[in-house]
């Protein structure tokens, strides 16, 4: 499939959306961890913090990644089925990490502390979107060899 001028235009806007997100983190969501990461964080306790609003501030950011994954998503490859399955991985995906980082964000350890940074990198930050890219162009590839 050939992608259109627009179709590529509209990919650009959302990946720099994207960027938007990331560039105006400090203003809109709340993150406390944002600062502790960027300390020797292995040797000092985990900050007291709103867990609660700490939970919604990530989920709003999923949210708003999210949808702008799966647009780029629709705009690449402009299948109903992908993009389904698309947000039961995101759906599954949030479930399981934000389970993952109520978890670790109780406990103290030198591991649980790498587990919490990793699985809040996954919350924060549109990931899931490359593999889900490459996975789209790999069926693609095998769609075009079945034929």
């Amino acid at each position: 499939m050939k992608l259109k001028a627009t179709d590529i235009l509209l990919v650009g806007l959302m990946v720099v959306m994207l960027a938007g997100v990331r560039f105006f983190q400090h203003y809109v969501f709340y993150d406390p961890l944002d600062d502790y990461f960027h300390t020797n964080f292995q040797a000092m306790p985990i900050p007291d913090m709103n867990n609660m609003l700490l939970i919604l501030s990530n989920a709003l950011r999923y949210l708003i990644n999210g949808v702008l994954s799966v647009g780029i998503l629709w705009m690449l490859f402009k299948s109903k089925s992908y993009i389904k399955a698309s947000l039961w991985v995101y759906l599954f995906a949030f479930v399981l990490l934000n389970v993952v980082f109520l978890i670790t964000l109780q406990f103290e350890v030198s591991l649980s502390k790498m587990a919490l940074f990793y699985t809040r990198r996954f919350i924060i930050h549109p990931l899931l979107l490359f593999v889900l890219v490459a996975g789209g162009f790999f069926l693609q590839s095998k769609k075009k060899d079945a034929l």
